[in-house]
């Protein structure tokens, strides 16, 4: 069975879109199934429900630039406007039973402008990340 990977945020936005570029460059994977979004939202739960194993990726900007970073999940209403990869698991456990193990790859940004492309070290990181995927 097949992996979902979900890279999130801003691709207009320079850094914000590190995990839709990850996504989108799986996307032929034949072990992921890859969707980009701007934002984790609960219409996400039926989707992440039906597969035991999910990757979300993200930028921190709480961490250092580059650098991978474990998120701390927060404490939140699950049917907020955005929601955490925590809260989309618990949702989806507690709405379809679902079982899932799932990852979070965060890594810090650094720019934010309007800007299709990745800083350098943003795109080295995202890189290292796509070829780790496919071989792990």
């Amino acid at each position: 069975m097949k992996t979902l990977l979900i890279g999130y945020g801003n691709s207009l936005r320079q850094d914000d879109g590190f995990g839709n570029f990850v996504a989108r460059s799986l996307r032929k994977n034949r072990r992921y199934e890859c969707l980009e979004v701007l934002q984790l939202t609960p219409e996400l739960t039926p989707i992440l429900a039906q597969f035991r194993k999910t990757i979300f990726v993200d930028i921190n900007i709480d961490a250092p630039v580059g650098v991978f970073a474990v998120p701390l999940p927060k404490k939140e209403d699950i049917f907020a406007h955005a929601i955490s990869p925590w809260s989309l698991v618990l949702a989806a456990q507690k709405l379809y039973g679902a079982k899932i193990d799932f990852l979070v790859f965060s890594v810090g940004g650094k720019a934010f402008r309007y800007d299709e492309n990745l800083t350098p070290p943003l795109k080295e990181a995202a890189l290292n990340l796509i070829a780790y995927l496919k071989t792990n």
